[in-house]
């Protein structure tokens, strides 16, 4: 059987009132990781001292403490880039890793007879990685941003602000752009490359000003980007798939139904 680690973040903004609250959806994801699937689960999260409890719920459980010593969580609502630090430093007894965002959870058991199956199948058409909406791209996006007119108009194609924080750069053309709250990735050093890609933008996005950013959100464009610079082969995951073999479900926008 195929080892997963499931993996998210669970950052506290310290400058934005009520963000704690991501401790508590983070705590709610590790209970559905430990009760409806044999995997392991990991949060990487900068107030390890919240998560003290669950460490002795299971030795599936792991707090990775991010200082941010490098990083900051304030740009614009806040830094979603920080997702980086739940595909760094993946150790090698893991197959592959299933990226969440902490408010996701798992609406049923998981089966595991048909994740096997799934795997092996995306596995013989040689996908390092499984995401969803891959049928936006880079070279879709760049050339609604070479077309634009008028940039103060609305609505404005989604990634026009990446283009004009990043710039164009043809080594990115090919690239998929993909919804960012559920990824699946083979655990190869192509995995560590785009960390470390995604970290590099990361680094470069906190440069803007973090009250009136260029560019926010929207991370599918980074997150595409490294994955393409990495050599990865991205393959489409499916609504179904998410829903009916990996049982993950977001309940709109997150479990909890609260955003802060």
């Amino acid at each position: 059987m195929k080892k997963i680690l499931v993996s998210t973040i669970s950052f506290v903004n310290s400058r934005k009132s009520g963000s704690e609250i991501y401790t508590t959806f983070a705590k709610r994801l590790i209970s559905d990781v430990i009760n409806k699937t044999p995997w392991d689960i990991r949060v990487s999260t900068n107030q390890p001292e919240f998560f003290e409890e669950v460490l002795h719920l299971s030795d599936r459980v792991s707090i990775k403490n991010e200082s941010l010593d490098n990083h900051k969580t304030h740009v614009g609502a806040f830094n979603q880039l920080l997702k980086f630090s739940a595909l760094k430093d993946i150790e090698p007894n893991y197959d592959w890793v299933l990226y969440l965002d902490c408010d996701a959870g798992f609406i049923d058991q998981i089966d595991t007879n048909d994740v096997e199956r799934m795997i092996d199948y995306w596995e013989n058409l040689d996908y390092d990685m499984l995401a969803l909406r891959t049928n936006a791209t880079y070279d879709e996006a760049l050339s609604e941003f070479q077309n634009t007119i008028d940039f103060n108009s609305w609505p404005k194609p989604l990634f026009n602000p990446k283009f004009l924080f990043y710039g164009e750069h043809p080594q990115w053309s090919g690239a998929k752009l993909p919804s960012e709250h559920i990824l699946f990735i083979k655990n190869t050093n192509r995995l560590s490359l785009m960390a470390q890609n995604l970290e590099n933008f990361c680094t470069q996005f906190e440069t803007q000003d973090e009250n009136y950013p260029i560019t926010y959100d929207m991370e599918a464009f980074e997150i595409g980007v490294s994955a393409h610079l990495s050599g990865i082969n991205m393959g489409e995951m499916g609504w179904g798939n998410q829903t009916e073999i990996f049982k993950v479900g977001f309940n709109a926008n997150n479990w909890e139904k609260i955003k802060i």
